[in-house]
């Protein structure tokens, strides 16, 4: 054998082997991913604040903070919700998640729904389904009012499943 065909083979293994040794890397990282990087399940109450703040029959996002429980970590994440005080001081609290995908979803006021930029999906004020692929109305989220303080059940949702269930 040549000193240059046996580069040439000492190169090609070389090759080979970190070949190997990122196919490796890469499987190793996803495990590790999916076994404690995934968002766990999510059931938290929340102070969202007073009732009088939220304006009557105008919709209003707010963000809250909430605790993802994950298999061996915690996350503090921010989720949205959609608050609309209702004309008798009654609020509707709709989770700011599209029950297809888990898309964020978006209020257009002007064409008055909210609106999945994924699928398209389009929902009314009150969270019904007016179009798309989506296989259930907005998650309405359970909430009381205590003393004028609006607080918030915050759930994780499984998507495109036609009845809301939640993830544990």
């Amino acid at each position: 054998m040549t000193k240059q065909s046996q580069m040439m083979t000492d190169r090609r293994n070389a090759f080979r082997k970190m070949g190997k040794l990122l196919l490796a890397a890469g499987g190793a990282l996803t495990a590790v991913y999916f076994a404690i990087g995934r968002e766990g399940p999510i059931d938290d109450w929340v102070v969202v604040g007073s009732v009088k703040d939220i304006p009557p029959g105008v919709i209003q996002g707010r963000l809250v903070r909430v605790v993802a429980r994950g298999k061996w970590f915690n996350q503090n994440v921010e989720r949205a919700i959609w608050l609309l005080r209702n004309p008798d001081d009654s609020v509707t609290v709709l989770g700011g998640i599209c029950p297809h995908k888990g898309y964020n979803i978006n209020w257009r006021s002007d064409l008055g729904t909210f609106v999945c930029p994924g699928h398209k999906s389009a929902f009314d004020s009150m969270g019904r389904v007016l179009s798309g692929p989506s296989p259930r109305p907005l998650d309405s989220l359970e909430h009381q009012v205590e003393n004028g303080v609006l607080k918030v059940r915050y759930q994780k949702f499984k998507a495109n499943l036609p009845a809301k269930e939640v993830v544990t």
